[in-house]
């Protein structure tokens, strides 16, 4: 089988600002020709990020109207691409690999799948620059029990807040976890934590496979559960248009994953907050350092100390503190740094730092 439309589709993604960087071993070839056919993959190798109707898009690639759409609609279904009911019409989308492609294989992955993706973000590391370029991809949302009263925090790092002011709200299966454990490395962390919402749309996940409907109780419930048991909030690193609030581990989680193997793990994910310790309040019980998972936190001579270039504000630490000895506070180094106002604001900053163009995708 000839590689041409898998390594055509491969240069198309790593033009998108979230990269999709090609390895030595070439097994970010073999990850695609799992995802797509070859008349799959020189599609999507030509479609555009800002979606188009099957009317511009049979006329912009000269293809029958009738034979392209069935093609399209069967790529979305397996999350190839993005479809979605416009007031222009139907339109069609090319997506990231990640956040998108890869996240959209959830109900597909099967134990070679879950290898594939082993082997290439293996290879991969070190290789691309998605985490060595600013601005991050994820940032990190503090528990709020942790947060200081007096300490002046935005609405778009309340993971509350965001739930709450949504329409509609779902629940999916963690990718990362699911792939974990088809390649025998199971995850000892609660699996069906992902919570999904949009604010602007009722019923957003009455037809969506992946996503099971919950109430706006029950997405609160599952995100108070998730940083009971230690998982770190994380979402989109932008200031509004998030609609994902994922729960992770830094044994499953493509981003924090890749964290814990660098000295600084704040370098490579936002966030705005940092633990602090009450001395006169700690006794050295060593609790929070079986809590955190970026090895910020230690008990050296019975007081806890922090090393602020690994912590990463998330505050799981501090809610299990039996002394109420931790709390979390402004980053000194955080000055008037903000995230992105929305995504398309992320994309512009990221692809400068890449240096790529993606303006032909647009």
């Amino acid at each position: 089988m000839s590689d041409e439309a898998y390594e055509r589709l491969a240069e198309t993604l790593d033009k998108i600002p979230n990269g999709f960087p090609a390895v030595p071993d070439r097994s970010h070839i073999r990850l695609l020709q799992w995802i797509f056919e070859p008349t799959e993959a020189e599609l999507a190798s030509q479609m555009k990020l800002m979606g188009e109707t099957i009317e511009d898009l049979s006329t912009r690639l000269e293809r029958d109207p009738d034979r392209l759409i069935e093609l399209l609609e069967s790529m979305a279904q397996k999350g190839q691409i993005r479809a979605w009911n416009s007031s222009t019409g139907r339109r069609y989308a090319l997506i990231p690999f990640a956040v998108g492609i890869y996240e959209e294989q959830l109900g597909r992955m099967d134990e070679t799948f879950a290898k594939l993706y082993e082997d290439y973000y293996n290879a991969a590391k070190g290789i691309g620059d998605m985490f060595k370029t600013e601005p991050p991809i994820f940032k990190v949302i503090p528990v709020n029990r942790a947060v200081t009263t007096d300490l002046e925090i935005h609405p778009y790092e309340k993971a509350e807040t965001l739930i709450e002011n949504a329409k509609s709200w779902g629940v999916r299966e963690c990718i990362c976890k699911k792939q974990k454990n088809l390649i025998d490395e199971p995850c000892s962390y609660p699996t069906s934590v992902c919570i999904m919402f949009a604010p602007k749309r009722e019923n957003a996940y009455d037809n969506d496979e992946l996503t099971r409907v919950v109430s706006k109780e029950e997405a609160l419930k599952i995100l108070k559960d998730s940083e009971e048991a230690g998982l770190v909030h994380c979402s989109m690193n932008i200031q509004t248009g998030h609609y994902y609030i994922c729960n992770c581990c830094t044994c499953c989680c493509g981003v924090l994953r890749g964290l814990t193997q660098h000295d600084q793990p704040y370098a490579f994910v936002k966030s705005g907050f940092l633990i602090e310790v009450d001395n006169d309040l700690c006794t050295g019980c060593g609790t929070c350092v079986d809590r955190c998972q970026f090895a910020a936190l230690d008990v050296p001579e019975d007081l806890c100390t922090v090393n602020t270039d690994r912590c990463v504000g998330c505050g799981v630490c501090a809610i299990t503190c039996p002394e109420g000895a931790l709390q979390l506070v402004t980053r000194p180094d955080r000055g008037d740094k903000v995230p992105p106002e929305k995504f398309m604001d992320w994309m512009t900053e990221k692809a400068i730092a890449r240096g790529v163009d993606p303006s032909e995708l647009l």
